[in-house]
């Protein structure tokens, strides 16, 4: 996955997730729930970097935060969503 500037490139993560049209990464960035997300990423005190650019030069992309790709992983793979849900349980738990 490529990166720029402390940013990752969703495009990078939707092509090796298998390219389905229903998880383009404007399709993620539209929900309400991820625009919550950046604004809370955005509000955060610890912010280093901003949580989403668009880039219109050569290389283009979306890239984001290292939040947001978690954030996309778990929403276009139930499979890795569980997978975060049960090492966070397992945290807590233990």
């Amino acid at each position: 996955m490529r990166t720029l500037d402390g940013l990752y490139c969703l495009n990078d993560l939707h092509e090796v997730s298998g390219a389905s049209k229903k998880h383009q990464p404007a399709n993620f960035l539209r929900l309400e729930t991820t625009q919550e997300l950046i604004t809370e990423v955005e509000n955060s005190s610890d912010l280093r970097n901003i949580a989403v650019n668009k880039n219109q030069s050569r290389s283009g992309g979306t890239w984001v935060c290292k939040e947001l790709v978690y954030a996309y992983a778990m929403w276009i793979s139930p499979k890795f969503n569980l997978e975060v849900i049960r090492s966070f349980d397992h945290s807590v738990s233990a």
